[in-house]
């Protein structure tokens, strides 16, 4: 065990616990049950939440790999892309690089997930820990889930950003509730805890996160 990341994972669950994002400690608390050896991000944005799941896997493991997938620069090409996915503004993909590698081994791929994630599962990897949280529109989570699932083996984990709470209006075009209610029976899923709460047109939203797994 490397207590040195043990404590600091520790410390920045205890620092979500009294935050406004206390979702984000399910990752944590998951990846630190699970010690995966290799994680997958949908979504890296500004790179602090793999820095984190990287740190927290290398409890148990020092070797990591990590994959990240996002627009980098790329965002600011994509027309109207805020009002039709919900995203943030990532940062470039060089800058994401530097700030990752000197933890693990780090791939990143830019570009739509329509196309980088189908060229990726032509490498036939399999992958133990993945987090979807790219574009949130139904759509787009549904094109990454059926993509992910051939990353999947036996004993992998996924975790779903973007489950939305008493709002069926939002639900229609947002977020993974229809792809988490419509899974097959192969799979199961599970509600974490720690319910968040965003504003959407100056209207509170309340968000958790959801876990999948093979039966």
């Amino acid at each position: 065990m490397n207590f040195y990341y043990f404590i600091k994972s520790i410390l920045i669950i205890i620092f979500y616990l009294f935050s406004k994002t206390k979702r984000y400690m399910n990752l944590l608390i998951l990846i630190i049950f699970y010690k995966p050896k290799t994680i997958l991000e949908i979504g890296v944005y500004n790179g602090l939440r793999a820095k984190q799941m990287i740190e927290a896997a290398k409890i148990y493991n020092n070797q990591i790999i990590y994959y990240g997938f996002d627009l980098f620069e790329n965002f600011y090409k994509e027309k109207n892309i805020f009002f039709k996915e919900l995203s943030k503004n990532p940062l470039k993909k060089k800058d994401i690089m530097s700030f990752l590698s000197s933890v693990c081994k780090v791939f990143l791929f830019k570009g739509n997930t329509k196309k980088t994630l189908e060229k990726f599962t032509k490498k036939k990897i399999k992958i133990d820990f993945l987090f979807i949280d790219g574009g949130h529109s139904v759509g787009t989570i549904n094109n990454d889930w059926h993509y992910v699932q051939k990353l999947l083996h036996k004993k992998s984990i996924v975790v779903f950003d973007d489950y939305y709470l008493d709002d069926k209006g939002l639900i229609k075009k947002f977020g993974c509730n229809k792809i988490i209610h419509n899974l097959n029976n192969r799979f199961k899923f599970q509600k974490l805890p720690f319910v968040d709460q965003f504003y959407n047109n100056n209207t509170p939203k309340k968000i958790k996160m959801v876990k999948v797994s093979l039966k």
